[in-house]
């Protein structure tokens, strides 16, 4: 049984983002130092509201995966990639079962840390399921591996591959702020940018207050139990 190695990051959400991980087994705790907006690879930066953020000191990121935008607030989050090598048994080349063991551990640490029974947290095992917004917003959609609670997301994963490895970037929410994204994305930007050219952005200010987004406290905890279930990977 091959042992993770365990780190913990205490940086911005840029450095992480950015940082080359080794192909080995191991789980990477981002701890960020400032709040971030972080744009989808394809996303264009005329959507972030940039004098909002650089007044109350957001950091506009761009991460290399595809997908919508996603807030970061400082202690609000947690944020933690988990990368195995291709030799690895884990390791599966179709990329959306390559999810699933990610999204089960998840639910299993969530299960032990008691904040919810095992048979309520929901691991996806179907394909991408898109929404109006899911090309805009991260967690609108739902995609292989990521976990939900009564029909709320609660991990959101989004998978880097290389030839020697895989990474799977996951985050769960402390606190989720609808008004964090109206402060700090120009929504009408946001709206002309989608594959629907007539929709009014009204529609998503609406739709960030029904988004399903369900939220944990304790973080510290999931992130030890995390560390803990994994060795018996």
């Amino acid at each position: 049984m091959s042992e993770w190695r365990i780190n913990h990051l205490r940086d911005s959400a840029e450095s992480v983002h950015s940082r080359e991980l080794p192909a080995e087994r191991a789980i990477w705790r981002a701890s960020i130092n400032e709040s971030a907006i972080v744009l989808g690879s394809k996303q264009n930066s005329e959507i972030v509201n940039q004098q909002a953020c650089d007044q109350d000191g957001v950091a506009v990121v761009r991460r290399r995966s595809g997908g919508g935008v996603v807030y970061l607030e400082v202690d609000q989050h947690l944020w933690i990639d988990l990368v195995i090598p291709r030799d690895d048994k884990l390791w599966s080349d179709d990329v959306g079962q390559a999810m699933f063991w990610v999204g089960e551990l998840w639910a299993d640490a969530l299960a032990k840390c008691e904040i919810a029974d095992r048979d309520q947290l929901r691991v996806h095992r179907g394909g991408l399921e898109r929404s109006n917004f899911s090309d805009l917003i991260c967690f609108a959609g739902l995609g292989p591996g990521e976990v939900t609670l009564h029909g709320e997301k609660v991990v959101g994963i989004s998978q880097r591959r290389t030839r020697e490895m895989a990474r799977f970037q996951c985050v769960l929410h402390q606190r989720w702020s609808p008004d964090a994204y109206r402060k700090y994305l120009v929504l009408e930007k946001l709206a002309e940018s989608s594959n629907q050219p007539n929709m009014p952005y009204k529609s998503i200010s609406k739709e960030l207050d029904k988004l399903g987004v369900s939220k944990s406290s304790g973080l510290n905890q999931i992130a030890e139990a995390i560390t803990e279930l994994s060795a018996a990977l």
